[in-house]
């Protein structure tokens, strides 16, 4: 009786040891070494699965550089206009969705710092969508926190590319667009690190917000508009959903996001299609040079 017992108990042990050490297993087979996902960057580009599943799979550490690695292969791809905008847009927004609080900030930067400047207009507007404050359901105080330390983020990771004052602008400007204070601009641009690039977005700001245009930045960075088919990025992007790609940095300041409702009791920000003001329902609009 004793000894069938005594084998009994020693069966259930190493049932116990082999599924802990399985669950260990697993665990650590999760984190993906940086030669592994080294492999999955080309992959990630063209598919938006992989992209996501792979961001789930690295360390805290790896986030930022491979959002780096992804941007420049999406950049690089050999194909037309409209195509590439819709890769960086999804790179851009799958990346950021894959991380949390210090590391989506440092992974907001790296797509503002590696988006190439004459697709930074359309990428721009694509996460401002996502960046709304009512839609991530934010007070003004959250909001501004965290605009302010992903944007002190991209000051320091711009400075090391070739627009500085540009890029920060467009930060900003993803920022302050979905912004339900106005003032949120102009904290933002006093924020930026010497009185030239302060005075520079005062002036690129207001057209980028009300009107659009971009001219002038795009003309700072000496590149050329590009040409984008909205109703083609549109297609390309999809628009079944958007990602809250905010909303989880509040936990940092250990407050709970605000509820913010209209009244028939629906989130204040529209999903797709959606158009801007005196607009259809494109996803930006169409530039010509």
């Amino acid at each position: 009786m004793m000894k069938r017992m005594t084998s009994s108990l020693c069966a259930a042990a190493t049932v116990a040891l082999l599924a802990t050490g399985s669950g260990l297993f697993a665990q650590e087979s999760t984190t993906l070494t940086r030669a592994q996902w080294l492999k999955k960057v080309g992959a990630s580009v063209s598919s938006d699965a992989v992209l996501r599943e792979t961001m789930t799979s690295l360390a805290p550490a790896d986030k930022a550089e491979f959002a780096q690695r992804v941007i420049k292969a999406a950049t690089r791809l050999p194909v037309g206009p409209d195509e590439k905008s819709a890769a960086l847009v999804k790179s851009a927004v799958a990346c950021i969705a894959g991380a949390t609080g210090e590391v989506k900030q440092q992974v907001i930067a790296e797509v503002f710092a590696g988006v190439p400047v004459e697709f930074l207009p359309v990428v721009t507007e694509e996460l401002a969508k996502r960046f709304d404050q009512a839609y991530n359901k934010l007070s003004n105080e959250q909001y501004e926190k965290i605009a302010t330390d992903a944007l002190a983020a991209s000051v320091k990771r711009n400075a090391e590319t070739d627009a500085p004052s540009v890029r920060n602008a467009f930060t900003i400007l993803a920022f302050a667009r979905g912004a339900q204070d106005p003032a949120l601009q102009n904290k933002l641009i006093a924020q930026l690190p010497d009185e030239r690039m302060r005075n520079l977005a005062a002036s690129w700001l207001p057209p980028a917000l009300k009107e659009k245009k971009y001219d002038a930045l795009l003309a700072a960075a000496d590149v050329d508009d590009v040409d984008i088919r909205s109703e083609v990025l549109l297609r390309l992007v999809g628009h079944s959903n958007l990602d809250r790609l905010l909303a989880d940095l509040s936990a940092n300041l250990g407050v709970k996001p605000s509820e913010r409702v209209d009244e028939t009791g629906t989130n204040q920000v529209q999903f797709y299609p959606q158009g801007y003001q005196n607009q259809g329902t494109s996803v930006i609009p169409r530039r010509r040079k």
